[in-house]
Parts: structure tokens; sequence; C-alpha cells
């Protein structure tokens, strides 16, 4: 499966936990270990209304503990790292790590 259609699950499988959202992908890299290669990628995640901006925490534990059903990759780690407010919208940044399987 190319890294394109990768990312598209993960942002699919995003839009459908937050709904509201403008997702899009900031950066991304190859990542690799002895064992396991995959991608890490940084989602900024947008919302005009703000219901997750003060639960970011929240969204963040919703996150580790969901169950992505991505094709061919495994999320190995997903979390909220940032919250801010940006021209009125609220955005949070989310790191996630993608391996291949």
């Amino acid at each position: 499966m190319n890294m394109r259609t990768q990312k598209g699950a993960l942002i699919h499988a995003l839009r459908a936990l937050i709904p509201a959202a403008d997702i899009s992908i900031l950066h991304e890299r190859p990542w690799h270990s002895l064992t396991f290669s995959g991608t890490q990628l940084c989602l900024s995640v947008q919302m005009q209304d703000g219901a997750w901006h003060d639960n970011a925490e929240a969204l963040s534990q919703m996150l580790s503990e969901h169950e992505f059903d991505l094709p061919h990759q495994i999320v190995a780690d997903i979390a909220v790292t940032q919250a801010m407010v940006v021209k009125g919208a609220h955005c949070l940044i989310i790191d996630a790590l993608l391996l291949d399987s």
C-alpha cells in the first residue's frame, strides 16, 4: 500500500471520530527501527466551534484508546500534542506513528 493511501485511511478514520473538524497533514517522514517501518505524521485539526479545545486531554485519551482499523497499518501511537486558537479557529496538533503491518 502506498503512503498516500495510508495517510488517507488515518485521516478518514479521524474524520469519522471528529466529523466537524478540518484535518490536514502538516508534515510527515518515514520512520524505521530495527524491527518495524512506518510513517510519523503531524496533523492539524481545526474546528470552528472549539468543542475539543478545552478537552484536548480527553480527545488525546480517546485517541490513544481507540482501535483504528486501517488496512496494512497499525496506529502505534497517537496523541494531541498542542491546542491553540489560530485566527478564531480552535486548532489541535495530533502526532501519530503508523507502522506497516
